[in-house]
C-alpha cells in the first residue's frame, strides 16, 4: 500500500476562487479565473420571453396563459398586474361590438411646456409605448344584452393624466350616452 502523504506532495494545489470571480469569469488581479475540480458555474436559464411572469408581490412564477385567463391576477396571492386599456376593453365587452369615438383626437402642447423633458416629447414617448393617442379610449359597445357608452383610461399613458383631450373625450362620451339614453361606464385608472 502506498503512502498517501507522497500523493499530496505531487498534486498541484488549486487556488480558491471567490463567488464573484466565478460569476464574472475573472479572478481578481489575474485576468483569468481558475476553478476547483468539481465546481460548476451556475448557468443562466434561457427561458423564452412571453412564457412566464414573476409576480411583483409574492415572486411566484406564473405561466402567461394562466395569467391572461385569470385577468392578470396572481392566483397565489391575488396581486393585480397592470392592464392596458385595449386588453381591459377586450375583457369587458362583447367581441366586435366596440365602436370607438374620437379615435383621432390627440393632445398637443399648446403652452409649449418645458421641464426636465418637454410635454411634447413625453406625449410622443407615451404614444409609442402604448400605441394610443391619449390616456383614454371611449366608445359605444355591448356587454351581454346591454348597450352602453364606455370609457377606459390607460395608466400607462402619463399615469392616466387628465389633460384637455381626456376631458373632452369623456365629456363627449357622457353627452352621447345621455342623448342615446345609455348607461355610461368609466374605468378610471389615473394616479
Amino acid at each position: 500500500m502506498s503512502d498517501l502523504s507522497d500523493f499530496s506532495k505531487t498534486t498541484p494545489q488549486l487556488e480558491t476562487v471567490d463567488v464573484e470571480s466565478i460569476q464574472t469569469g475573472i479572478e481578481p488581479g489575474s485576468g483569468s479565473a481558475r476553478m476547483k475540480v468539481g465546481e460548476s458555474v451556475p448557468r443562466k436559464k434561457n427561458i423564452p420571453k412571453g412564457l412566464w411572469t414573476k409576480c411583483g408581490k409574492c415572486t411566484e412564477l406564473i405561466y402567461d396563459k394562466d395569467l391572461e385567463e385569470n385577468l392578470k391576477t396572481c392566483s397565489s396571492c391575488g396581486y393585480h398586474f397592470p392592464i392596458a386599456a385595449r386588453a381591459r376593453l377586450a375583457s369587458l365587452v362583447d367581441k366586435g361590438s366596440f365602436r370607438e369615438m374620437d379615435a383621432g383626437m390627440s393632445s398637443v402642447d399648446i403652452l409649449k411646456f418645458t421641464g426636465v423633458a418637454s410635454y411634447r416629447s413625453k406625449l410622443e414617448r407615451y404614444k409609442g409605448v402604448t400605441g394610443e393617442n391619449d390616456a383614454v379610449i371611449t366608445g359605444l359597445c355591448r356587454m351581454g344584452p346591454h348597450r352602453l357608452a364606455l370609457g377606459i383610461m390607460d395608466f400607462s399613458f402619463l399615469g392616466g393624466s387628465m389633460g384637455s383631450v381626456v376631458g373632452e373625450k369623456l365629456t363627449r362620451l357622457i353627452e352621447t350616452g345621455t342623448r342615446k339614453k345609455l348607461p355610461v361606464i368609466i374605468v378610471s385608472t389615473s394616479g
